[in-house]
């Protein structure tokens, strides 16, 4: 494995979206920058020799025969895009090491029994389109071209509309692999979290992850002088919406053992001026659980006390259903075979599960699945704060590319 290289395709890939003046990122989903990082994608995989090609949807799919071209082929990858003013590594860290691996395959002349198919997913992050995980969506049959006309970004563009313009025409190109004929899928991944680092850690193998279920709170109040309204009289959206993420904070806390966390994490108010009692508040909230059981009744406390807060200072409201996502369990034998893999390059690892969600949860219920985790600076992701070592950086790549080469071989049977 050529660290060297992997830093090196860090800084190429993130030279697409940075911001020269403070260093942050900014590549969101089918904007300008990010297709340019999936094109470079698919040009560094045409140089190690794979089949590319680019589906509907804009993810990017490369092919390393194996030496039974009709066994299911073992997919690796993860996602490009980013969040607004994001880091460096969210995603791009199991694209670059999903190329590493195959170069390292290449450059050891190791023949693997089972095809590669290595993966840049488009549009992971909600940032743009208030849903996750698109691209692996629309790959494993969760999303379809229909449903994309019903979903719209911030500014009320419709995904379909953006998508169909960039698709590719295959001429009679067949796919790289079945979506039903999978034999696994992996993705390695920074943790976002602060648990392999207090634990001293170099590795965490996933066992299960959590998974959002998000809604779009617009709240109606009365605009008004702010000087000239007496206290009893107004109708404040803005307070009616601070009273709602503090009880949303507060559920969130209760359940916190039960695997909970909830977030209200975007807010537009208007006029949004001093002088004016704010008469319209748009908020975005993420509920996320291990347990969907669990989850739905935390969605249910919150959604009740929306009601008795609206109804208690005279505010109406509509609550908009974004949709939900399942959380996943991820398999056993795989986990365990990365765990074998770490013993003799003296890796610590330990199993834990994903607060965050990932394309890895799409493949659940088609393929067996799994992800490693490596350790990030004080959990600290999501942000240009984002920041991992290089070692921390070789040791992921390393066990990705033992587990991978171990996943296919024809004599390891996954249960």
């Amino acid at each position: 494995m050529d660290i060297q290289n992997v830093m090196a395709n860090f800084k190429g890939f993130n030279d697409f979206g940075r911001n020269p003046v403070n260093g942050w990122i900014n590549r969101l989903a089918f904007t300008h920058q990010e297709r340019l990082a999936a094109l470079k994608f698919s040009m560094l995989c045409q140089k190690a020799g794979l089949d590319v090609y680019f589906d509907f949807f804009g993810n990017v799919i490369a092919r390393r025969e194996g030496r039974y071209p009709e066994l299911q082929p073992v997919i690796v990858g993860s996602h490009i895009d980013t969040v607004t003013d994001g880091g460096q590594y969210d995603g791009l860290l199991g694209v670059i090491a999903a190329l590493e691996m195959v170069e390292h395959l290449n450059q050891h002349q190791i023949e693997t029994d089972h095809p590669i198919v290595i993966i840049a997913f488009a549009c992971e992050e909600s940032t743009r389109f208030n849903e996750a995980t698109l691209g692996s969506k629309y790959l494993t049959g969760k999303m379809t071209r229909g449903d994309m006309k019903d979903i719209q970004d911030n500014d009320g563009n419709i995904l379909y509309d953006i998508v169909q313009p960039l698709a590719q025409d295959m001429h009679g190109k067949a796919a790289l692999f079945e979506r039903n004929n999978i034999k696994a899928f992996l993705e390695l991944h920074i943790e976002q979290g602060p648990i392999l680092e207090n634990k001293e850690k170099d590795i965490g193998i996933v066992t299960h992850v959590a998974a959002p279920h998000r809604f779009k709170l617009t709240l109606h109040g009365v605009t008004s002088h702010s000087g000239s309204t007496p206290m009893p009289m107004r109708s404040d959206a803005l307070t009616a919406a601070a009273e709602i993420i503090l009880q949303i904070e507060a559920i969130g806390n209760m359940y916190h053992n039960q695997g909970i966390v909830t977030t209200v994490g975007y807010a537009n108010v208007y006029p949004n001026s001093m002088n004016a009692i704010p008469g319209e508040v748009s908020l975005l909230i993420d509920i996320r659980g291990k347990e969907v059981a669990i989850r739905e009744k935390v969605v249910t406390k919150i959604q009740q006390q929306i009601t008795a807060i609206c109804d208690n200072r005279n505010i109406t409201y509509d609550l908009n259903d974004l949709g939900q996502d399942q959380p996943g369990t991820f398999n056993s034998t795989i986990g365990a075979i990365s765990e074998k893999h770490c013993d003799p390059l003296r890796y610590s690892s330990r199993y834990m599960y994903s607060g965050a969600g990932h394309d890895a949860m799409n493949f659940v219920d088609i393929c067996p699945t799994s992800m490693l985790f490596i350790p990030c600076k004080a959990g600290i992701s999501h942000s240009p704060d984002e920041s991992v070592t290089t070692e921390q950086i070789a040791k992921g790549i390393d066990v990705l590319i033992a587990t991978t080469i171990d996943l296919a071989q024809a004599d390891t049977v996954l249960t």
